[in-house]
């Protein structure tokens, strides 16, 4: 595994935690292990949303000022 997953990769690990926990074959121990490095994964997939809709919203506003802008020299 490499220190940057892409969300993509952090999402199919956690589908595969998932699946691995519904198996009644798993340990206890495997299972917190499983558990803990999906909580890990949940709150990097968080991290990594919030970032986006950040980004989304700092675009957003970017297009709005511009469009005043123009609005402006066009009066």
């Amino acid at each position: 595994m490499s220190n940057k997953q892409s969300f993509e990769e952090m999402m199919e690990e956690l589908e595969t935690i998932v699946q691995k926990l519904d198996n009644e074959n798993v340990s206890l121990e495997e299972s917190l292990e499983l558990y803990q490095r999906g909580m890990k994964l949940s709150a990097s997939c968080d991290e990594t949303l919030k970032n986006a809709e950040q980004k989304v919203n700092e675009l957003i506003k970017e297009d709005e000022e511009v469009k005043e802008q123009d609005n402006e020299t066009k009066s």
